[in-house]
């Protein structure tokens, strides 16, 4: 059984945006491939666990990951699967939890030999030039597909700001990044995120005329179908103090 049979057989994956490539990269080649986490909140949750576990598997069988912290796009906010607009923090507040997340994933994945590698897409998007972004990536995004996307066609009648319409931009933005200077061609991310996986696909093939591939895994529900999010109740923590080992065994 290769990687990708093992991770269907566990009842994983969602989505593919070519199956055929993708059962190829990753039997046959050795590759690298990102996912982001937002920093939301100062501990990863179960619904986290699941990425850190196809994360496991991935590195096991060779490939190479790249675990994306969000200090630059954790101060918009992804607005897929939220009803409101997400409270606004403070660049102190996501630092902070920021340093959480690595000191959680550094027990869980091997970092160890440059087997996997941590960025903080901070480093690239509070750098930007507004104008020139507009240039050189706005201009490949149409705003009709843009709210045809699940992620915002959701949130049109309760409101959607244009602060929040960036996320898809900026997500997009860090694909194109990692595969410029990382050499990263697969982004992986819960099935909420398949519309800005998207557009981070259709981006390297615009912009450069590269092509890179995307997987959604299937999400975590809270008992009343929500997903299970950092910032929704009911979540449960990898953090000992949030959530007892006991709590996370029974659940």
């Amino acid at each position: 059984m290769n990687v990708l049979e093992e991770l269907k057989a566990r009842g994983l994956v969602a989505q593919m945006t070519n199956e055929e490539k993708i059962e190829e990269l990753l039997t046959k080649d050795k590759i690298r491939f990102y996912i982001g986490f937002d920093p939301t909140a100062d501990s990863l949750h179960v619904g986290s666990f699941v990425q850190i576990m196809v994360i496991s598997h991935l590195q096991k069988a060779g490939h190479t990951p790249i675990v994306l912290f969000g200090g630059g796009t954790g101060l918009i906010g992804d607005p897929s699967g939220k009803t409101d607009m997400r409270k606004m923090l403070t660049k102190e507040t996501v630092d902070h939890n920021i340093e959480c997340f690595r000191q959680q994933m550094s027990r869980l994945i091997d970092f160890s030999d440059g087997k996997a590698i941590m960025v903080n897409n901070a480093d690239w998007l509070l750098n930007l030039n507004y104008v020139d972004m507009l240039r050189d990536v706005g201009v490949h995004f149409s705003v009709n597909r843009m709210l045809a996307a699940e992620c915002y066609k959701q949130r049109l009648e309760r409101g959607l700001s244009f602060f929040e319409m960036n996320y898809m931009i900026m997500q997009s933005y860090d694909f194109l990044y990692l595969r410029r200077n990382y050499n990263c061609i697969m982004q992986l991310g819960g099935d909420d995120q398949w519309s800005n996986i998207i557009g981070g696909v259709e981006l390297n093939r615009r912009a450069d005329g590269e092509e890179v591939y995307g997987m959604t895994f299937k999400l975590l529900l809270t008992s009343d179908g929500r997903k299970m999010g950092k910032t929704e109740k009911g979540a449960l923590w990898l953090d000992p103090n949030k959530t007892s080992p006991y709590e996370f065994f029974q659940y």
